[in-house]
């Protein structure tokens, strides 16, 4: 049995906040290492530290602005509103699995089953976009049918 909506919305709103909490730990740990490091004899290899430290930084607050964008994505849907056709928000299960678009998270676990959390602007997302019940797309030369949407 497919979890609820609210369910799935839920976990997904916990593991951003989980991702979240890694990253800001990760940054913090980075930062603390950089203030600690002591600008040794040997100046270059002291820059290139700094240097791949900052990067690491930057890819790391990257993360950390996506994320809060698919948090701020996550807050604008409301899971306990039904869906006839496919779109931000609604939970499609086809013939191939169950998919909930909302923000590119990818495969999450839910009391057993597996989701795919999708933005509508992926291929998938895309392909499902406005179909409803009994309708199919195609993926990637593979066939889906859509068994429901809520």
């Amino acid at each position: 049995m497919l979890p609820t909506k609210t369910q799935i919305h839920q976990h997904c709103l916990q593991e951003l906040k989980n991702r979240l909490q890694t990253a800001t730990e990760a940054m913090a740990s980075l930062r603390e290492s950089v203030a600690s490091d002591t600008k040794s004899s040997m100046g270059d290899k002291y820059e290139t530290a700094r240097e791949m430290a900052q990067q690491e930084q930057n890819k790391i607050g990257m993360q950390m602005a996506m994320l809060q964008q698919w948090q701020g994505i996550f807050a604008r849907i409301q899971p306990a509103q039904t869906h006839t056709v496919a779109g931000i928000g609604a939970l499609v299960q086809t013939n191939r699995g169950a998919f909930y678009m909302a923000a590119p998270m990818g495969k999450v676990v839910v009391e057993s089953n597996e989701i795919m959390v999708i933005s509508p602007q992926s291929p998938a997302g895309k392909a499902m976009l406005g179909k409803q019940s009994g309708d199919s797309f195609e993926l990637n030369g593979t066939l889906f049918t859509i068994a429901s949407v809520i």
